[in-house]
């Protein structure tokens, strides 16, 4: 039967939204003044079910039970009715305060419809967010496929995006954070539950939004009963003028931390309001400015941001004039910072600080409206700016209006902002700005002051709808304007000022031994013993540091910390010419760099890596997971994917023409010579097993070789094997990832064979492969993914008969094997590698097989039945 299509449905253009929306509010009006409701009720809740944005278990976690038996509603009737209005979320990554903060300031601005629906008809389409930790235009940006299938971003990650892996926010990799915190998601999380998780994490670490909690309460009368005004030894020759039209807690507190940072620069504090429609804040400006605390004028009519701002120009006379957005909030001596960079450059006309949301001055990442929540706080940003970008600045095409410092005889040249092309806004300080570079002035953007910016509070409305005009205005009066200011994001001159930013909230976490722990992205085997490396450093007290490939090619490379969200400036930190890589390796007092693996990394970076630690004399321990370091093939397999037989130097060669996959590589024994550069320099070569030990010694004899095996507490004993009787059918479980080398060819040669064995040969795969559609089809049963806390359990859960490895390269440790020990059951693997060794040590009873059986699918399956019932 088909189905009928649905009468409602979210629109996904603006304007049916916009209309969708006005209808609604008049609907509810109706049932407000004459009681005509119930059609509207269910209207609204079917919308807000079809948003998206309703979990209605994670709703029913913020309920007492209670509360919905004595009201008799549904979960989505309790939270339409009841719940947006008590401030309760309708998803786990929906934060309330944020969206009320930031998309739209309360009920009354909503028509009571809810949060949910409001930003599903109203916000989404001015890219706003419910979410510190979403940002919309990065994700349509860097998933194609979302966009042209035209969901609302937001709602796809929640349902798909986290599951998938995907990035909600610039500099956040969602698939490096699952695997430094597998805790965040085991497989069958709620989408949305590990971010919020990350939150709160983050929260108690001290992060970003705790500032919050560093003000006090700026709305309460109490707070500001003691604060006086400023009295200065000479007379001011700065305005810090704050311009006024709405947003009461964002506006105090910028008045707050104006009126009590610890500034030594005699100022005046100018606030001009215009004409707000705000009674408290009114009244609030009123009541401070009585009290001498800052020059209160007030404007009878709307003027508009840019009249404002020429009104504050006119009032400061001879002073210089600093413009700060009401939605701003400065730290520390910032002021005094400011001012000395302009005394110290006499030729600067502006100078704007760095921001969070500040477009060219914008940091951590350049050009964004930083939301993701960082593990430290504003103020502790520009204490760290000031500390290692002191008296920095670079010139730029233009400054950024939310806090921009002017020089009154800059000012008087060019005149005050243009009123006759830009209005009511937008454009204005850009104009400025290009009118001052004319006259030979400079515009600065100040390295070593960070201002927070909220964004789009007093002036909000005024800015809406002009953008576009305002950029053909500045096109048409400054010509040069759009290519100067493309010419200065390309050379992106901050960026130097970011990393070292980035560096000194990483060198935070540096303590007296600090260790760089160098390897690929690939996961596996390899990851999960960096990762246990890393904790058990942690637990001795070292600072840990990794260094990764880079997306950028070339000599860059990506320096992260495992508790550090958003560092892009070290995505791809430049090892040469630049100096900034040795600066890093000083900054975060690097001790130690132990190489886990080269591979994905451009060649360069391992010749400046090596270059760099004998410079600053940093003692290098290799461990050797795999065979790069023998041959850029990795797992000493040919192309046609089997055991290559480790040829002489001529077969190796001949092996490298046939492989796309290594590039530039055509002769072993320049492979072989940079290779024994890195293990005859280093203190240590760390080998988890004898067989890789004896392979390495033809490659490197001179080295200084350690056998480490990466665990210790596999008991011996095949404890809980049970064979399969006459009978009976054999169940026999493959576990890991099945990729060609790691036994998916010898799968499905085996697969045809195993189908009609009488009795029957089920096989299994706890894992998954390299195309598991094709398994299915071919009888395997697919028991899916498993995390390594789960594997024995699952195993159990299996309860096979005989567990297959059916690896054919040499494997150097074998994790997934460790767990089949450890599982107590019989165990099969092919006759190479540390595979083969550690099999055999631990019980004589697991079967060793011939590697030649991998091209024998009858031989190898009858070895396997027999195994698995004796």
């Amino acid at each position: 039967m088909k189905r009928k299509r649905s009468w409602i449905a979210i629109p996904q253009r603006a304007l049916d939204a916009k209309i969708m929306w006005w209808s609604l509010c008049g609907l509810r009006w109706l049932r407000r003044r004459w009681g005509i409701g119930h059609a509207t009720l269910t209207a609204e809740m079917l919308l807000t079910q079809r948003t998206g944005l309703f979990d209605k278990d994670f709703y029913q976690s913020q309920l007492h039970q209670a509360q919905l038996s004595a009201q008799g509603q549904s979960l989505l009737q309790h939270y339409v009715e009841h719940g947006d209005a008590q401030g309760l979320a309708p998803a786990p990554l929906f934060d309330v305060d944020h969206y009320d903060a930031h998309c739209c300031a309360g009920s009354a601005a909503r028509r009571g419809l809810n949060r949910a629906l409001h930003y599903a008809l109203v916000a989404r389409f001015a890219s706003k967010t419910p979410s510190p930790w979403f940002d919309p235009d990065h994700y349509l940006r860097t998933y194609p496929d979302v966009r042209t299938a035209g969901v609302e971003p937001f709602a796809h990650f929640l349902h798909s995006g986290w599951n998938e892996g995907r990035s909600p926010l610039p500099g956040l990799d969602i698939q490096r954070l699952l695997r430094l915190r597998p805790g965040l998601y085991a497989g069958t999380a709620r989408a949305g539950d590990g971010l919020a998780a990350l939150h709160l994490s983050a929260e108690n670490r001290g992060a970003g939004n705790k500032l919050a909690d560093a003000l006090p309460d700026v709305l309460d009368p109490l707070t500001w009963a003691d604060l006086q005004p400023r009295r200065w030894a000479t007379e001011p020759t700065l305005d810090v003028f704050v311009p006024v039209y709405a947003g009461l807690r964002e506006t105090l507190r910028c008045l707050w931390t104006v009126l009590t940072t610890p500034v030594r620069t005699p100022h005046r504090v100018v606030v001009i309001n215009d004409a707000g429609p705000e009674p408290e804040l009114n009244a609030m400006l009123r009541s401070l400015a009585a009290r001498d605390l800052f020059i209160l004028e007030q404007h009878e009519r709307n003027q508009g941001f840019v009249k404002t701002v020429n009104h504050g120009f006119r009032l400061a006379a001879a002073r210089d004039v600093l413009i700060l957005n009401s939605d701003t909030e400065v730290y520390n001596d910032w002021l005094d910072r400011l001012v000395a960079q302009m005394h110290a450059h006499p030729r600067l006309g502006t100078l704007t600080p760095l921001s969070n949301n500040a477009t060219i001055c914008s940091y951590p990442q350049t050009l964004m409206d930083n939301r993701l929540p960082l593990e430290v706080s504003h103020a502790e940003l520009d204490r760290l700016a000031a500390q290692v970008n002191s008296g920095r600045h670079v010139p730029a095409p233009t400054g950024v209006g939310f806090c921009m410092y002017i020089r009154q005889e800059a000012l008087a040249q060019v005149g005050g902002l243009d009123e006759r092309h830009f209005g009511r806004g937008y454009g204005e300080e850009n104009d400025l700005c290009q009118r001052m570079l004319r006259k030979g002035w400079i515009n600065g953007i100040a390295c070593d002051v960070y201002v927070r910016h909220v964004g789009s509070v007093s002036f909000q409305s005024e800015a809406t709808g002009r953008i576009r005009k305002a950029l053909k205005t500045l096109a048409r009066l400054h010509p040069n304007y759009e290519a100067d200011v493309a010419r200065y994001i390309a050379e992106d001159p901050t960026r130097p000022s970011r990393v070292r930013l980035d560096l000194a909230r990483m060198a935070q976490h540096a303590t007296e031994r600090n260790v760089l722990l160098v390897c690929h992205n690939r996961g596996g085997g390899t990851e999960r013993h960096l990762m246990e490396q890393a904790r058990e450093l942690v637990d001795q007290g070292c600072g840990v540091f990794e260094l990764r490939p880079a997306a950028k090619p070339g000599p860059y490379a990506t320096l992260t910390h495992a508790d550090l969200l958003g560092l892009p400036n070290l995505a791809a930190l430049e090892l040469h010419p630049s100096d900034l890589f040795d600066e890093a390796l000083r900054r975060l007092r690097i001790t130690e760099i132990h190489v886990h693996h080269l591979v994905d990394f451009d060649a360069s970076v391992g010749r400046h890596l090596l270059a760099a630690a004998q410079r600053h004399r940093i003692p290098i321990r290799l461990t050797v997971h795999d065979y790069h370091w023998m041959c850029p093939r990795v797992n000493l397999v040919t192309p046609a994917g089997r055991y290559c037989g480790e040829p002489d130097a001529a077969g190796c060669d001949r092996c490298l023409a046939q492989a796309p996959e290594v590039p530039g590589v055509r002769s072993i024994r320049v492979w072989r010579e940079d290779a024994q550069r890195w293990l005859h320099t280093a203190r240590q070569v760390v080998v988890p097993s004898v067989d890789v030990a004896r392979r390495l010694a033809t490659l490197a004899p001179h080295a200084t070789v350690s056998l480490e095996p990466h665990e210790h507490d596999i008991q011996p004993g095949m404890v809980a094997h049970h064979p399969a009787l006459a009978h009976e059918g054999v169940r026999v479980l493959v576990i890991g990832a099945i990729s060609p080398i790691k036994g998916m060819d010898v799968l499905l040669e085996l697969l045809p064979l195993a189908r009609v064995q009488q009795p029957v040969c089920e096989l299994l795969l706890l894992g998954y492969s390299s195309d598991d559609a094709r398994l299915a089809a071919a009888g395997v049963r697919l028991l899916g993914r498993y995390t390594d806390d789960q594997l024995l359990a699952r195993i159990e859960q299996a309860d096979p008969h005989l567990i297959f490895i059916p690896s054919i390269w040499p494997e150097t440790y074998c994790y997934v094997l460790s767990g089949a020990l450890r599982s107590g059951r019989k165990v099969a693997v092919f006759d190479l590698g540390a595979q083969a060794d550690r099999t055999r040590q631990h019980d004589a009873q697991h079967l060793v097989l011939p590697l030649a059986l991998a091209e024998q699918p009858d031989e190898l399956l009858a070895c396997l039945l027999s195994a698995a019932r004796c």
